[in-house]
């Protein structure tokens, strides 16, 4: 799966990196990635708790693109895909994850 940061200008492999939180200062919390050769800011949130709440969406997309990939090949996954709204079929089908803007997460 690609992660792929607030600005749209890094975009790397989930799987070959390591995500984290890290308070650079009391006024903002960053969430970095350091990959293969390259580290950088992925996206900036005003608080803890928003930080926080964008890894898990992270973790649930991730989770989703695990799921979709180990059933596409069963007879499970057509009865996943009719369960689901296509918008919600398109998220857990995705290839990809965007970390969401600030205001996106109020």
């Amino acid at each position: 799966m690609r992660v792929i940061s607030q600005d749209g200008r890094l975009d790397f492999p989930y799987e070959e990196s390591v995500v984290f939180i890290t308070p650079r200062d009391e006024s903002e919390i960053r969430i970095q990635a350091i990959g293969d050769d390259d580290d950088g800011m992925l996206a900036k949130y005003s608080t803890g708790g928003k930080a926080k709440k964008a890894m898990e969406m992270l973790r649930i997309a991730y989770e989703n693109n695990e799921f979709y990939h180990h059933t596409a090949n069963s007879e499970h996954f057509t009865e996943f895909a009719q369960a689901l709204s296509e918008e919600m079929f398109k998220k857990a089908t995705s290839e990809y994850f965007q970390f969401p803007t600030e205001e996106e997460l109020e």
